[in-house]
């Protein structure tokens, strides 16, 4: 009897169009604004961003999910959940899991739901979908889109958002198996101490339709704050969860992060004092999609096959205000 629940595969999708740095060195440079030296800093060279003419958050995740359902040999009549992340979503009536559910002709996923928890939001569904899934013997497949499309709520005066951040979809089929792979752990930090620092829409959906209000104050705030600790936190939450399966960090295979900040993360593994060989980020590629990100990274380290069959991975990210989540699994 199948007891585990295995990634049977991952997706990406990302727009057409891709900026490099200089666009956005020259979009500052004429509002007299400055941004090169973060970009260099965090490690941005390339990224996609929605043409608003033809491509949305719905766009970007159709075909994400499509060619999830393609490169496992899953036929969406297969599929008993969908859920959809997202903190952009195109609607919020009705959800975009039933918007799905419709599009890819999954009639028999009945259990639909969108969520939300910001940056970690992958990491967070695929450790309640496997919980799910194992709870439940009639349940057998389930399929997780993400999707974002930030650069139409950030400031274009935002040194910090508009040129780092970038748009973009993934998907993941999970799958019962009698494997002896899947999700080992999990764990959560929350600190709600810097929550007003991001927040959209800045002036809250109350206020959304207030004529009153400039349509630029209505977008994402952005407030400078000090994240430096974040290695730190990272540490603990990940040692905790591996110390409870008598799991030493030396033993992970790969590692997959946040993908804001190279440095950041190099700074995490020398702190769990493993060396800087064994992880994948893409964030000088895609930039920052946020959601998304950590099966932007995944989705690399499978096609590079730098992850192979029995590796221990550790996966961890973090969501602004802020919230952490970090998952154990064995491919």
């Amino acid at each position: 009897m199948a007891n585990q629940v295995k990634i049977k595969g991952v997706s990406i999708a990302h727009p057409e169009t891709k900026y490099d740095n200089q666009f956005f060195i020259d979009h500052f440079h004429a509002l007299g604004l400055e941004a090169e030296g973060l970009m260099n800093h965090l490690g941005r060279k390339e990224r996609y961003l929605v043409n608003p003419e033809k491509e949305n958050t719905i766009t970007m995740a159709s075909e994400a999910a499509v060619k999830a359902l393609d490169s496992t040999n899953t036929k969406a009549e297969e599929l008993d959940m969908i859920v959809f992340v997202s903190d952009t979503p195109e609607y919020t009536y009705p959800s975009n899991a039933l918007l799905f559910n419709r599009i890819l002709g999954a009639k028999n996923a009945h259990i639909v739901y969108d969520m939300n928890a910001n940056c970690i939001g992958m990491l967070s569904a695929i450790d309640q979908v496997n919980a799910f899934l194992k709870s439940r013997a009639d349940l057998q497949r389930a399929l997780i889109i993400g999707s974002v499309y930030v650069s139409n709520i950030a400031r274009k005066d935002d040194t910090v958002m508009y040129p780092n951040f970038a748009d973009g979809a993934c998907a993941v089929v999970l799958e019962k198996t009698e494997e002896p792979i899947g999700l080992i752990a999990s764990n959560y930090h929350t600190d709600a101490s810097l929550a007003d620092f991001v927040m959209y829409p800045a002036v809250g959906f109350s206020q959304l339709f207030n004529e009153n209000i400039p349509a630029a104050s209505k977008k994402l705030r952005f407030d400078p704050h000090d994240v430096s600790f974040f290695s730190d936190e990272w540490k603990k939450l990940i040692t905790a969860m591996l110390s409870r399966h008598n799991v030493q960090p030396a033993e992970i295979d790969h590692w997959i992060f946040s993908q804001f900040s190279r440095p950041e993360v190099e700074e995490a593994l020398q702190k769990l004092k493993v060396g800087l060989d064994n992880y994948t980020f893409v964030g000088e590629k895609f930039g920052y999609t946020g959601v998304t990100s950590p099966i932007f990274a995944l989705h690399d380290a499978l096609e590079r096959k730098r992850i192979k069959d029995g590796d221990k991975v550790v996966f961890c990210s973090v969501a602004v205000g802020y919230s952490m989540s970090s998952l154990l699994y064995q491919f």
